[in-house]
């Protein structure tokens, strides 16, 4: 007989003081702090099966809200409760935490599963106690609700790969935030049993309440907690390196757990070493008589492209840094269709290293690299990389963000213009990522978004500038190549923010920032290994590549221009201060909570989205309003 005894009330306020700070949180960030309800959620999804799961252990963090939305004022959006010590509420709750101290809750709450998160039906306070003691999981009966496939939704696709993966293992602690992480488990799953001639539903019954729960709980004893991944993705990359074992001490997992850690850190943390290492390299092999000639393909011309210009003023930074040990060479205003032609010309010319400077380019250059293994090729913006072919682009969504703040405290009419040619995933990135500097700064502002479909026409985007002024926008930004939109707009008085490279000679009176690229920098990278006789392949597929395709703010890649002459003294300090975070990675711009244009939370409180999602990020921030297009992968023009 337990005769502890457990000062319930006391224990019924702190779980509603953590409620309130909950439900103060969100609030103060305009947003709808209580727990969600199904029944709102659900209003605009197409369901199309429900499933039957029985009665099923599930993993209390999963536990995310209730069904009907007359019982979610009574917890904030932890579950905490909310209502006073005297109501009946307040008693059952402290009853239940009694209950679960003296013999455990044994009573199954009814929920349903959607998206991989519960919602219950009946049991509230039964789930809000348990989270209030970090219990690791509760008993559920549990429906699932599936909803439509949509190739257009990563959620829903990601959803589709956890169905799968469930119905074969019944594992649904598990997470991922990227497309593949349930198949790459699957098949180590499978394999070790394969080999192990393991009882596959015991197996599994064990691997996620041992194995994945032993990891689970040493990882986030180390802090794991504070990388920008779900547990179960340092939870797969911990299987890759270590495999399963059944039998091993926990001093030697924790161990093992702190060296994953610090590799996960260093792959999205970028190691100094790197930097030590290109440093040692250029200092130990300085006498090299290696000479490259290398090419660089351009979609427009020079004077008429802010972009072009800034990859030409990175192929004579080549220049005037390897003198005689490089010789450069553009052609410039080569379109897409004609693109392969023009590099198996260069090929056929003898140039050790061709540089295509647009995402038009990624597949002409992906043939080419195929058919020429010799030649090495890097594609800027693309996604598809060779063993002689490697891609390349940087995180100007960080100057974008910072740009943002910028225009969320200037504008008075809170109506902000945004220009863009397509909707492919880094233009929609760079958006979202202004928008959220807006909206950290002022969250009445919106950002009316228009797109060109072309990369340079002048009549459309003049066209599509008037339309935005006469829409009552006081500030624009432009993503475009020209100047055309940031001329008219100084026309009319309105601040504008530029793209690409400083150009505020051309407008100062209205020129406000500008985030810019600073390409000299990344290609001296790139010829010095390659006059040592190095070629490294980044790709896009791993996510150890990804810091490496990505460079940012902190190797000066990108960079942003704003004008002292224009901004306010306190408001430049907030975005140097904000800088300085990005710069030192102590600040992710896209951390949570986000929501999309439609309400839906797109990043939980305390995540972050995977550089593996921002490539093919297809949602717009609920501040953007305008022309809210699907997200496109290819400039080809529809028929």
């Amino acid at each position: 007989m337990n005769n502890i005894r457990y000062d319930s009330s006391k224990e019924y306020r702190n779980a509603k003081k953590m409620g309130e700070r909950e439900l103060l949180y969100w609030q103060s960030r305009g947003k709808d702090g209580y727990l969600p309800a199904l029944e709102e959620i659900l209003k605009d999804e197409h369901i199309i099966s429900e499933v039957s799961l029985g009665i099923i252990e599930v993993p209390i963090k999963k536990v995310k809200g209730t069904l009907y939305r007359s019982r979610k004022s009574a917890f904030a959006k932890n579950f905490m409760p909310l209502l006073e010590e005297d109501t009946e509420f307040a008693i059952k709750w402290m009853n239940l935490f009694e209950a679960q101290q003296e013999e455990g809750i044994r009573d199954a709450i009814i929920a349903y599963e959607y998206l991989n998160k519960f919602y219950v039906v009946e049991g509230n306070k039964r789930a809000s106690v348990l989270k209030y003691l970090d219990s690791p999981s509760i008993m559920a009966n549990v429906k699932r609700l599936v909803p439509k496939y949509d190739e257009m939704d990563l959620n829903i696709r990601i959803y589709y790969e956890f169905l799968e993966f469930y119905d074969k293992t019944k594992i649904n602690m598990i997470w991922f935030k990227r497309e593949g992480g349930f198949k790459e488990l699957e098949k180590i799953l499978f394999d070790y049993i394969k080999k192990n001639k393991e009882n596959p539903k015991e197996f599994f019954r064990y691997f996620e309440k041992s194995i994945y729960w032993n990891f689970r709980k040493i990882y986030h004893e180390l802090n794991g907690e504070k990388l920008p991944i779900t547990t179960g993705e340092a939870f797969l990359y911990y299987l890759k390196k270590y495999g399963i074992e059944k039998s091993i001490l926990d001093k030697e997992l924790k161990l093992q757990v702190r060296l994953i850690i610090k590799e996960l850190e260093d792959i999205y943390i970028e190691g100094r070493k790197n930097i030590f290492h290109d440093v040692f390299l250029s200092l130990i092999k300085t006498h090299s008589e290696k000479h490259l000639n290398i090419a660089f393909l351009y979609r427009n011309r020079i004077e008429e492209s802010t972009w072009v210009k800034s990859h030409d003023i990175g192929r004579k930074y080549l220049e005037e840094r390897f003198k005689d040990k490089v010789t450069t060479f553009y052609i410039e205003n080569v379109e897409k269709e004609k693109s392969y032609d023009v590099i198996k010309e260069l090929v056929e010319q003898n140039y050790d290293l061709i540089i295509t400077t647009s995402f038009d380019y990624m597949d002409s250059t992906y043939k080419a690299a195929i058919e020429f293994p010799n030649i090495k090729f890097l594609n800027c913006a693309g996604y598809k990389s060779y063993r002689n072919l490697s891609v390349y682009f940087g995180r100007i969504y960080q100057p974008k963000f910072l740009s943002g703040i910028l225009a969320g405290t200037m504008t008075k009419s809170n109506k902000i213009g945004y220009i863009a040619p397509y909707p492919l995933p880094l233009f929609i990135r760079s958006l979202n990522a202004f928008a959220l500097g807006v909206k950290m700064v002022n969250p009445k502002a919106k950002i009316i978004i228009k797109w060109t479909k072309e990369w340079i026409n002048k009549e459309i985007e003049e066209k599509t500038t008037l339309e935005l002024i006469n829409k009552g926008i006081d500030i624009l930004s432009s993503n475009m190549d020209t100047l055309i939109p940031l001329i008219i707009a100084d026309k009319y008085n309105i601040y504008n923010i530029g793209y690409n490279i400083k150009t505020d000679h051309i407008n100062p009176k209205t020129y406000l920032a500008a985030a810019t690229w600073n390409w000299g920098p990344f290609y001296e990278k790139i010829i010095k290994k390659l006059l040592n006789d190095e070629w490294v392949i980044t790709s896009t597929k791993n996510r150890e590549d990804l810091r490496k395709y990505w460079y940012g703010m902190d190797r000066k890649i990108v960079r942003l221009y704003k004008s002292k002459s224009l901004i306010p003294g306190q408001t430049e300090k907030l975005v140097g201060i904000m800088k300085h975070l990005i710069k030192n990675r102590e600040f992710d711009i896209f951390s949570g909570p986000i929501y999309d244009h439609n309400n839906n939370l797109i990043v939980d409180k305390n995540e972050s989205i995977m550089d593996e999602d921002l490539l093919k990020i297809d949602w717009y921030l609920d501040n953007v309003e305008g022309e809210l297009e699907r997200v496109i992968f290819s400039t080809d023009k529809q028929v």
